[in-house]
């Protein structure tokens, strides 16, 4: 995951190739640039997808759960915390 500053987000998938592990890039959308971190923290509701956590410039924490599809990698956004997030300086 890559987002450029416009706030588009973008999915370079792996390859599994050490020489050249990563695929082209894959446009997600644009509108990204309202959260102050983007966390790809593994499959958090344990549905065998990658999951990404966002966190918003207010202190809001949001998952995406992942759907598995390049094309349309995420689920839309579940509000899972109210402000306060922001006193964490790194998420992982």
């Amino acid at each position: 995951m890559a987002r450029d500053r416009s706030g588009i987000l973008y999915l370079y998938k792996g390859t599994g190739n050490y020489t050249e592990p990563f695929g082209p890039r894959s446009r997600i959308g644009g509108g990204w640039n309202e959260f102050n971190t983007l966390v790809s923290i593994g499959d958090i509701d344990v549905d065998g997808r990658t999951d990404l956590l966002a966190r918003s410039t207010d202190g809001a924490l949001y998952l995406y759960k992942g759907t598995g599809s390049a094309l349309t990698p995420f689920k839309p956004k579940t509000k899972i915390g109210t402000g306060g997030w922001n006193t964490y300086r790194i998420m992982f």
